[in-house]
């Protein structure tokens, strides 16, 4: 009874906390993707969330787009750009493995110039990937200003 309650608080915690594992504790397989999702190039929108990023994140509550193992098309990015009409962010969650590099930030950039295809702004904004979840956080032109403010 007691490693069942145990186990349910760890799948809670699991769900709402991203955990850091030191790379000496893990297998040479997670090192490489661990390695494929990370930034090396210092992108702000794969830095730790804190104050209104954070809020930012929490309130878009869950992923209202998903994309798959067959990649992004022309719906999905009509979609996105019908979610941003109505909504200032929107989380979208990715299958990586259908993407150029397993790279979240190659979806975004598809994902982007198919929602300008499809009649959205250009000025689309990256606020955040949250690689552990494989989820991206699309906001409207001038969120990031709104945000920072």
């Amino acid at each position: 009874r007691f490693l069942s309650s145990l186990l349910s608080l760890a799948l809670l915690l699991s769900q709402s906390l991203a955990f850091v594992i030191p790379n000496s504790q893990l297998c040479s397989n997670h090192q490489s993707w661990l390695l494929k999702s990370s930034s090396s190039d210092n992108n702000p929108a794969f830095e730790q969330l804190s104050g209104n990023r954070q809020k930012a994140w929490q309130h878009a509550k869950k992923p209202l787009l998903r994309i798959g193992g067959k990649g992004a098309t022309k719906t999905h990015g009509n979609s996105l750009r019908q979610l941003l009409d109505q909504h200032t962010v929107v989380k979208v969650k990715v299958n990586p493995s259908a993407f150029e590099d397993n790279s979240l930030l190659n979806a975004f950039e598809v994902l982007k110039q198919l929602a300008v295809d499809s009649g959205a702004n250009d000025g689309m904004e990256l606020i955040h990937i949250r690689t552990s979840d494989k989820v991206i956080l699309f906001g409207k032109e001038g969120t990031l200003d709104l945000i920072d403010a």
